[in-house]
């Protein structure tokens, strides 16, 4: 994996070239990369997600919880040259392979000396070093994470953190001697907490390895995923990820999984980071939001808002899109009032139409933040997201829908989001 970067601004963010892999389409940063559970993105099939959404190549982010079933066959599955990817049904697409779902929210508890808990459909596994690195010669990602103990948030105690760090070192130097059984390339854990002292060890731990051990870095331990990142207070994580950055080398790119709202991405990136997922995309759709907020540099004047709920009562006559001038499939061909009613009836077509809109929607998003890196705009950018026209902060957090769903329609259509 190579990374090279093609401008800075003084402004803040940067833009660069991904190269994970001979042969493969060269990835631009910040990239947006697709995440899936059980190795399908969310309610579309591959065929609409290509056809509906993007037919760029694009890297898909896997996680161990939702496929750590996949191991045993993809042992034994006589691929030459096919991937992860392939197997999954997406050709031709590059992959990241993660330990927690960023979508949901990860249980704390379970941690032990010498392994990490693994919470996945069947319940909780333990995984130790050497498992964790046999399970990850069977998959065969493009990319993988180190193994790490992420269990802390800002309401973590220091114990518990100094714990993680204490932990993921112990992990880390078993993967670091081993990687050569492998051929993915490994993104080094940061991990600490909201503590700088401890963020500053788990970085010098990854400093101290050969130059060639990893390829870049992923930052853990600020949330306990789903919807907890949307909510997140980011006047405390902000500080933490500066100081991190002001330690590491340009040359390897910086990813931060997890449901963050489109301003703390904004600020992410304005810090310096690279790689980001659609968590919060899909953490959206399935309380029943339609993201609308705006990032055109000439928007008109009119007040925005981030999302439209759908269950709202006011959508049931309203015959306009979800957004308007937005090009997607669920835009150009459907209405609110027609979305209102899928929800109403439970139908399998509501969560489809919503995850197309809304992925559409962000990978236009992450386009916008390119252009605007590349013209020194990204303070523009951030302050038109953050106000939307208005004159007071919007608030991009993403609350639990707890609409009523009779147990008659349990597992159709809305009905399993609300779940």
């Amino acid at each position: 994996m190579k990374f090279v970067i093609e401008s800075l601004t003084k402004n803040g963010g940067r833009l660069g070239q991904l190269h994970i892999k001979d042969g493969a389409p060269e990835q631009r940063t910040p990239l947006l990369m697709q995440t899936t559970k059980g190795g399908s993105i969310p309610c579309l099939s591959a065929d609409v997600f290509e056809s509906h959404v993007t037919r760029k190549p694009q890297v898909l982010q896997f996680t161990l919880s939702t496929i750590d079933q996949m191991t045993e066959a993809l042992a034994q599955w006589n691929r030459a040259d096919r991937g992860l990817s392939d197997y999954v049904g997406f050709p031709g697409h590059l992959n990241v392979l993660l330990l927690r779902d960023p979508c949901e929210m990860t249980p704390a508890g379970g941690n032990d000396r010498d392994i990490q808990p693994l919470f996945t459909r069947r319940g909780k596994e333990s995984l130790s070093p050497q498992r964790y690195m046999e399970m990850v010669a069977s998959l065969k990602p493009d990319i993988y994470q180190g193994l790490c103990d992420a269990d802390t948030n800002a309401d973590s105690s220091k114990k518990r953190v100094q714990k993680s760090v204490d932990r993921t070192e112990k992990f880390m130097q078993y993967i670091y001697e081993n990687k050569s059984k492998v051929e993915s390339a490994l993104l080094a854990p940061i991990v600490g907490g909201y503590n700088t002292f401890a963020r500053t060890q788990s970085i010098k731990h990854a400093h101290e390895q050969p130059a060639d051990s990893y390829g870049g870095y992923v930052f853990e331990g600020f949330h306990t995923n789903g919807l907890a990142a949307t909510t997140l207070d980011a006047s405390k994580l902000l500080p933490i990820v500066q100081h991190c950055v002001g330690q590491l080398e340009e040359g390897k790119p910086r990813m931060v999984p997890g449901a963050y709202t489109p301003l703390t991405t904004l600020e992410l990136i304005g810090l310096g980071m690279d790689l980001f997922d659609t968590s919060y995309a899909y953490c959206a759709a399935v309380n029943f939001k339609a993201l609308t907020f705006t990032f055109a540099q000439d928007a008109d004047a009119v007040v925005h808002v981030p999302f439209l709920d759908i269950t709202d009562d006011a959508n049931k006559e309203d015959f306009t899109p979800l957004l308007k001038k937005c090009d997607c499939l669920s835009c150009k061909k459907h209405t609110r009032a027609y979305l209102h009613h899928l929800y109403k009836t439970n139908e399998l077509l509501g969560p489809i139409l919503l995850m197309i809109h809304n992925l559409h929607h962000y990978l236009a998003f992450f386009e916008a933040i390119r252009q605007s890196i590349a013209s020194d705009g990204l303070q523009q950018l951030t302050e038109l997201v953050r106000r939307q026209n208005g004159d007071s902060q919007v608030d991009y957090g993403i609350a639990p829908n707890r609409k009523v769903i009779s147990k008659a329609t349990m597992g159709k259509g809305f009905a399993a989001a609300a779940v």
